[in-house]
């Protein structure tokens, strides 16, 4: 991953002019989103402050506060300034909006396209669940194996972020496939190539929950499926690995259950958004594939759905 020459530019020129002309030029949606972010970062700093003079197990203590709290270990000072808040309060908005966007859109798109594995999964729900309302996090929700193996069969072909996160190489160096990268190095691995490896998953463009689920009598062993989870990080993994993963997968697991647990989907009859095209470039032209644009965040187009009430069953009317 290559470094732009203009880094240094920018950042000097950013306090110096280049901000405003930013806060100019850009669209008014971009501009509503930074006041949206400037407004909330100012209001609850000041609700931080009203709350010092109550115990600290009674204020509130989200992800904001637990950084407007942070000190420097070497100064003893706040860790981030006003301006630093806003920064880190825009990439938990995106990251906690966008990405589990782009995860559920992928889900709909395959299971619509896929009618056996779209009824198992309902079926499954079915057995385990009366209503969408009685869908909550725990245990039982947790062990819908098949719910499980589709949301990362759609991660797997969608992930969140497509490219490749830039990490430095550190003392003693780095090989890989017999390359030998030094200390300083930036290397990086894109999660879509890696979902995509024909070596690690057979048939990488095909939607098989099935490849997630060990069963013995399909040919899928515990070995093999612990083989494709080395190779699968939808979050990342290590020290940069996404900090609200499991709150995502809380949500995708929960709005995916309770969504076809009331209703029924099909894809709109004649609709191709999200496809790729025979005439497009190259990766652009499976029509089987749900096309995405790398923009650090996974970009889509749709898809487009329809959704029927499920009629109530007896029981459930009862």
């Amino acid at each position: 991953m290559c470094r732009s020459p203009f880094l240094s530019l920018i950042i000097w020129l950013k306090p110096r002019g280049l901000d405003r002309l930013l806060e100019l030029v850009s669209p008014r949606p971009v501009q509503q989103f930074n006041d949206f972010i400037f407004d909330s970062v100012k209001s609850r700093v000041e609700l931080y402050k009203k709350q010092e003079d109550i115990p600290e197990h009674e204020r509130r203590q989200d992800m904001l506060y637990f950084l407007c709290k942070a000190l420097d270990p070497s100064t003893g000072h706040p860790a981030y300034t006003e301006d630093e808040l806003r920064a880190e309060a825009t990439l938990l908005v995106i990251a906690g909006s966008d990405t589990t966007a782009a995860s559920l859109a992928s889900i709909f798109w395959y299971l619509i396209r896929a009618p056996r594995c779209y009824q198992k999964l309902v079926d499954e729900l079915q057995r385990t669940f009366g209503t969408a309302e009685d869908v909550v996090y725990g245990r039982k929700l947790l062990g819908c194996t098949y719910l499980r193996a589709c949301i990362d069969e759609g991660m797997r072909l969608v992930p969140p972020g497509p490219c490749e996160p830039p990490r430095e190489v550190l003392a003693g160096g780095l090989n890989v496939l017999n390359e030998h990268y030094p200390k300083g190095t930036i290397v990086g691995t894109a999660p879509w190539c890696d979902s995509l490896n024909v070596e690690v998953y057979g048939d990488p463009a095909v939607f098989r929950p099935e490849r997630w689920i060990a069963d013995e009598a399909a040919g899928v062993t515990q070995e093999m499926v612990a083989g494709i989870r080395t190779n699968f990080h939808p979050f990342l993994t290590g020290p940069g690995s996404c900090a609200g993963k499991n709150i995502a997968l809380a949500e995708i697991l929960l709005f995916v259950s309770r969504t076809l647990l009331r209703f029924d989907l099909r894809k709109t009859p004649g609709s191709t958004v999200g496809e790729g095209n025979p005439k497009l470039g190259w990766g652009e032209r499976d029509r089987k594939q749900f096309q995405i644009a790398d923009a650090y965040i996974s970009l889509k187009q749709g898809p487009e759905v329809q959704f029927r009430k499920r009629a109530r069953s007896e029981a459930e009317s009862g």
